[in-house]
């Protein structure tokens, strides 16, 4: 639902910006500020969704791999999206409450929707990506590349 302030600056009613135009600017920013930021001081910026599922994030020596923690979800609400450079994995955990009247001892199961935005740091095939899920962990493998594009050593004669 779109709301407009009535005091709003101009410039802000000039066009209204939907949810996925957010995400690619958000996706740009964080992009353009990690890029200048040494490596174990990475900038995060949060996302406009509820939570964010824990993960690992490693390279072996052929591959580039994704462990998340998403248990309690439905494959087919889970969505992975990759272009090379930036792997985005999104979904909706549904909430598993019954509905009516209960007291709660504990809530801390996270539900709603979810995105994550990881950087691929290494050159990958983007069409070798493979995806399972099982026990709750997604695992998403990308396959090196041997070469990097627009490198190449040149012998001095």
């Amino acid at each position: 639902m779109n709301v407009r302030m009535p005091h709003a600056p101009a410039w802000a009613l000039s066009r209204e910006l939907e949810a996925s135009e957010f995400d690619n600017i958000r996706e740009l920013l964080e992009m353009l500020m990690s890029e200048h930021t040494p490596t174990k001081h990475k900038i995060k910026m949060k996302t406009s969704f509820g939570w964010e599922p824990a993960m690992n994030v490693f390279e072996t020596d052929g591959e580039f791999v994704v462990i998340m923690d998403i248990s309690g979800m439905d494959p087919k609400d889970i969505n992975v999206f990759t272009d090379g450079n930036i792997l985005r994995i999104s979904g909706v955990r549904k909430d598993l409450i019954p509905v009516g009247k209960k007291q709660f001892h504990a809530l801390e199961i996270q539900v709603g929707p979810f995105q994550r935005l990881i950087g691929i740091p290494v050159p990958v095939e983007r069409e070798s990506v493979t995806t399972r899920y099982a026990n709750g962990l997604l695992e998403i493998r990308l396959r090196k590349r041997g070469d990097q594009p627009g490198r190449r050593r040149v012998e001095i004669e």
